[in-house]
């Protein structure tokens, strides 16, 4: 997945977690662009938005930031049959890459496919967690392989996937068209989670090109969802978000 991250904030002190899987090369003239896609809503009556440069990245260098970003995820070595591996992030081109990549030439000598690890995959996380209300948004592109790119937030009991796209899915062809969002809550645990998924049909698919994904959290139970400037769901959560 390759990435830009705009971010801003309403008043309050925020973060945001890039969480992301998967990237493929990509040509010189399909390199993101600034547009009016990244201005974030109008705010509230006699509030303005704020950029928050310990939580906003252009990637315009050639190595990551590491005063604001880690190249892993602090508390989780990534989904079954993938581990982060830092070695698999790179900045470069105004971009984020994150990258999958395996060893293996085939899955012949796995007992379990589905969960012994044979590919590194990759992750990029705020350094601090100082999340709260705030509109958030990252400029991507799905990898065009059947494994997630996320961009998500995260705490110890509540969760905002702003978007988890299937660049090429091969069970669910039909997901490469769709904004997948959801909310998860899970105060006693995950096996009591309890989710608020929502999808919506996006005009060009999410590995062809980039697109801007938004989240305005508005406070305990109102999380709004925007794609290229347009606001396209609500989301109520099922217990109040307050991490």
């Amino acid at each position: 997945m390759n990435v830009r991250n705009r971010i801003s904030r309403h008043l309050l002190p925020w973060v945001a977690v890039v969480l992301s899987i998967g990237t493929l090369p990509i040509a010189a003239a399909d390199t993101p662009r600034s547009t009016t896609f990244d201005l974030p809503p109008p705010a509230p009556d006699g509030f303005a938005w704020e950029i928050v440069p310990e939580l906003s990245d252009e990637f315009s260098g050639t190595t990551l930031d590491e005063r604001k970003w880690l190249p892993k995820h602090p508390d989780w070595k990534g989904r079954e049959p993938s581990i982060y591996d830092p070695s698999n992030v790179s900045v470069k081109d105004g971009m984020l890459h994150l990258r999958n990549t395996t060893r293996l030439k085939t899955l012949d000598g796995l007992k379990n496919p589905e969960k012994d690890v044979w590919v590194q995959s990759a992750c990029v996380s705020s350094r601090g967690r100082i999340a709260s209300n705030g509109y958030y948004a990252a400029r991507m592109k799905a990898s065009r392989i059947c494994m997630t790119s996320s961009f998500c937030f995260q705490g110890e009991h509540t969760e905002i996937d702003v978007v988890e796209q299937f660049g090429l899915s091969v069970k669910n062809p039909e997901e490469k068209m769709l904004m997948l969002m959801n909310t998860h809550y899970f105060p006693q645990g995950w096996d009591t989670d309890k989710a608020t998924p929502q999808r919506w049909q996006m005009p060009t698919a999410s590995g062809d090109t980039f697109h801007v994904y938004g989240v305005w959290w508005q406070d305990e139970r109102t999380v709004w969802m925007y794609h290229d400037g347009q606001k396209v769901a609500e989301l109520t959560p099922v217990g109040p978000f307050t991490e």
